[in-house]
Parts: C-alpha cells; sequence; structure tokens
C-alpha cells in the first residue's frame, strides 16, 4: 500500500515545485515585460499625436508648467494632442512617465467657445489625477475595482482644478464642452444646464443609476462645480 502511494506523492511535488519554477520564472520576466509594453505604447502615442513643448502649442505648454508650479510637482508630464472625434482628455502613466492626452476635437471646442480658457480646467484637472497619483498602477487597479472611488477621484480632482482656475464658470464651461462637444455648445442655454443639474442631484435614483460607472454623471459633477465654494 505505501508503495502504491510513493509515486502519487512523488508526482504532487514534482508538480509543485514545477508550478513554484513557472510563477517564479513568470515574476521574474514580468518587469521586463511590463517594460516591452511602456515602451511599446510611448512609441505610440509618440508617432501618433502632437507632443506640446515650448515651441508647439506654447499656450498649452505655458499653463502646464504654471499649474504644476502652483501644484508643487516635480513629477515629470508631457503633453500629446491626439486625433479623436470625441472631445476628451486622459492622464496615463506608463512605467515612471506620466503623460496627458488632449484630443484635437477638445482642443478644437475650448478655442471655438465662448471662453477658450475651459482648456485650462481640463489640463488642471488631469494634473491633479498625476498629482495625487490616481493613475499610478495600485491606485488605478483598485479603482477599476471599486468604482465608487474612482468617481470620488474625478470629483476630487475637479475640486483641485477649480481651486486652480479661480472661476467657476470656467470650470462649468469645461466639464460642459465635454458633455455636449464643441459642436453642439454654442446652443446649450447654462440657465436651463444648471437646472438640470439640480434636479439630477436631487434624483435618489440617480445616485443608483451611477453605480457601475467609473465616472459620475456629467450632470452630478457639473452641481457639485455651482455648490462647490471658491
Amino acid at each position: 500500500m505505501r508503495l502504491a502511494f510513493a509515486p502519487a506523492i512523488l508526482g504532487g511535488l514534482v508538480a509543485v515545485i514545477m508550478s513554484y519554477g513557472i510563477a517564479l520564472l513568470a515574476a521574474l520576466l514580468y518587469p521586463l515585460y511590463s517594460w516591452y509594453l511602456h515602451k511599446k505604447a510611448m512609441a505610440m502615442i509618440d508617432g501618433s499625436g502632437v507632443r506640446v513643448g515650448e515651441r508647439q502649442f506654447p499656450e498649452i505648454y505655458r499653463c502646464l508648467t504654471a499649474f504644476k508650479q502652483r501644484l508643487g510637482m516635480t513629477k515629470d508630464v508631457t503633453v500629446y494632442i491626439v486625433e479623436d472625434n470625441i472631445a476628451n482628455a486622459f492622464a496615463v502613466k506608463y512605467g515612471k512617465k506620466n503623460v496627458i492626452l488632449l484630443t484635437d476635437d477638445l482642443i478644437h471646442g475650448c478655442l471655438a467657445s465662448s471662453d477658450p480658457r475651459a482648456l485650462s480646467f481640463v489640463i488642471e484637472h488631469e494634473l491633479a489625477h498625476i498629482a495625487l497619483n490616481h493613475n499610478g498602477l495600485l491606485r488605478s487597479w483598485i479603482a477599476r475595482h471599486m468604482k465608487k472611488l474612482s468617481r470620488m477621484d474625478e470629483y476630487t480632482a475637479d475640486a483641485v482644478g477649480l481651486a486652480l482656475v479661480e472661476k467657476r464658470e470656467i470650470a462649468f464651461g469645461g466639464i460642459l464642452l465635454l458633455t455636449v462637444g464643441y459642436a453642439l455648445l454654442p446652443f446649450v442655454s447654462a440657465e436651463q444646464i444648471a437646472d438640470q443639474a439640480r434636479a439630477v442631484a436631487q434624483n435618489k435614483y440617480s445616485k443608483k443609476a451611477e453605480r457601475l460607472l467609473t465616472h459620475p454623471l456629467a450632470l452630478n459633477r457639473l452641481h457639485r462645480i455651482l455648490t462647490a465654494r471658491v
């Protein structure tokens, strides 16, 4: 009987050793694989977007630099303008490289709007994510699985952006642009959208509707801006 169990025990030990060996090998190779993915991603962005600098969209570069100084940020942040038919912006991290992506429609919309300074709020919102390490590997993974935390991060970034632009109408215009797009922005009644935002904030079902979302409902964000202390 004991002899019958011996091959099974030996086979089990071999399986355990092999599985741990594979896991150890994977752990050793993961940083190299991650480095490769980061390099490839950065090459993709650098090869398909316009990098903002002192001589390329200098107004955006000066805005970025000024807000970094006000936040006391020492992190390296690079801004790229990428083509997309949606007005949006993102803060992403590739290894130690922090990148802000601004879509061309977002920039065009801000410049074509009644207050181009809305772009400064959008940039500051994304800078806040980086300054608070919302785009860090662990934090972003947790936020993807804890949607409420992700939504709170958005509110926090909005609050930082509002504090730095110091004018409610600038922040309001930035979020409104992200909501309706630049083509419809001139036709939106700010007064009516503010009334709608208040109604949405008072509707208990709006909180339930956004539970599975990583971002708050746009009109809830607008309401926070309207009621925040500046």
